[in-house]
């Protein structure tokens, strides 16, 4: 079997992933962890939602690496090529012609990336004991057919890049209400949004179909069936995306025309308001646990919290936060292709120092944390406020997080929402913190990320109703 270690080397998306989909970046997030039992679903060979286990082990610093599939039948299948550096992670499995390319996460102990077998889909790895490996995923949310509404699969070419986009669009037999954009959250995420083998976009569009509503969900750049390059793109790309999806959507003659909307969830939340702010015809927009403050204020105040949880005395804490916010503004001044410069690096060193990083570790360390801010994508999204957006935005809004979510703080954003909407003199929107409820919109026990593969539930049904019926009362 055959593995080694690579020279240093990131996946560029990988800080996205870390910060609104799923959790949060840290100065000292290292590999280490790594080593264990790791359980996802993938789709291969056509078959979605299946369950494989991949094992991986280091002894004298050389990586070995396994992967079983009960459902196909296969154990103990070798990972021909394995590669670990730091925290990210590409393997290939030649027998089911399979390749991944990730990143670790040691503040969720959760492992995220994109399975490629002719194109490229999410697979986000949770940790598994033995014992457990082989369990499958109960997702009894999935929607399962025959389904009482048409579904048809589209693809059409955003005019302003010539990149292709692919989804499905659901719509009611008839008497449709309006229609829906479902716009995904941050990482590399195919249609339905499927994370740990939930599937919540296809959940949202099964119950707001059956409301009445025509609804369209699409894999992001690079992903499924859609062109471009995901790395690449900003949050701007991603809204432009978004708005030719509108484009598309008010060409057709089979869908109620200016009554389409806008559904985000996370980035998605950010990206919704970006859209409906420049166009005079979305309809409405439901921000899912979308950000309502400056993000440089949204990522510390994440940090703070994680800190707080592993038990950092506050006084640290304070000193890393100053930190933080330093590092930040510095950062803020820079362009979107403008290099680090010596006082920042300053700062990097001094951070991951406090941070409790290895003398051996700390070039390492502040090269990681150099290359993650130097990306196109985090240079816009930290010089990023939702707030002139929201200002602009006059149709209908909802804004909904969830009171256990641990990466948009619910009263922090909410409340910041609520008050430049107030001020802005806007006549219909409304906020609502769902109790319980974590980033994903399942019910929680403490809303840690090591819960997301854990609980059953992919989207609570009281969040779908108030959905629902929030819409009912103005279509």
């Amino acid at each position: 079997m055959q593995a080694s270690k690579t020279t240093f080397a990131k996946a560029k998306w990988q800080l996205k992933t870390l910060i609104l989909a799923t959790g949060l970046i840290s100065a000292n997030a290292m590999a280490g962890g790594i080593e264990g039992s790791w359980r996802s679903v993938a789709q291969i060979n056509g078959e979605r939602n299946v369950p494989i286990v991949i094992h991986l082990d280091e002894v004298n610093g050389e990586w070995t690496g396994t992967l079983d599939s009960p459902s196909l039948r296969k154990e103990g299948l070798e990972v021909s090529m394995l590669e670990i550096q730091d925290n990210s992670i590409t393997f290939e499995v030649e027998d089911l012609q399979i390749s991944y390319k990730g990143a670790y996460s040691e503040a969720t102990d959760l492992m995220f990336g994109a399975v490629h077998q002719n194109v490229a889909s999410p697979m986000n790895f949770s940790r598994t004991s033995e014992s457990a490996r082989n369990r499958p995923n109960n997702r009894p949310q999935t929607p399962q057919g025959p389904f009482p509404y048409t579904i048809e699969e589209v693809s059409f070419k955003n005019a302003a890049t010539n990149n292709i986009i692919s989804g499905t669009l659901t719509k009611p037999k008839s008497n449709i209400k309006a229609t829906a954009v479902l716009i995904s959250g941050s990482g590399p995420q195919d249609r339905d949004e499927t994370l740990f083998g939930h599937k919540p976009f296809a959940i949202i569009a099964d119950h707001l179909t059956r409301q009445g509503y025509a609804i369209f969900r699409y894999d992001d750049r690079g992903i499924g069936g859609s062109s471009g390059d995901f790395s690449a793109a900003t949050s701007e790309d991603f809204a432009n995306d978004t708005s030719a999806a509108v484009d598309f959507l008010n060409s057709r003659k089979d869908l109620p025309k200016g009554k389409v909307g806008l559904i985000g969830h996370s980035e998605g939340g950010m990206i919704a308001p970006m859209v409906a702010s420049s166009r005079d015809d979305i309809a409405f927009s439901i921000l899912l646990a979308g950000p309502g403050v400056k993000i440089p204020e949204l990522i510390i105040d994440q940090w703070n919290r994680d800190r707080r949880f592993k038990g950092v005395p506050e006084e640290k804490l304070q000193k890393l936060s100053h930190l933080d916010k330093k590092i930040f503004d510095k950062l803020g001044m820079l362009g979107l292709k403008e290099s680090i410069n010596g006082e920042i690096e300053e700062l990097l060193y001094e951070s991951v120092k406090l941070e409790g990083v290895k003398a051996e570790e700390l070039d390492v360390q502040v090269e990681q944390l150099k290359n993650q801010y130097s990306t196109p994508w985090f240079r816009y999204f930290l010089k990023f406020n939702p707030e002139p957006y929201l200002e602009k935005t006059k149709s209908p809004l909802l804004a909904l997080i969830g009171s256990l979510d641990f990466q948009v703080d619910a009263k922090m954003n909410l409340n910041n929402i609520q008050s430049v909407l107030s001020n802005a003199g806007h006549k219909d929107f409304k906020t609502i913190e769902l109790e319980k409820m974590n980033h994903l919109f399942q019910t929680a026990g403490n809303g840690s990320f090591s819960e997301y593969a854990e609980i059953e539930e992919s989207f609570s049904p009281r969040a779908l109703n108030i959905m629902s019926l929030w819409l009912n009362e103005r279509f």
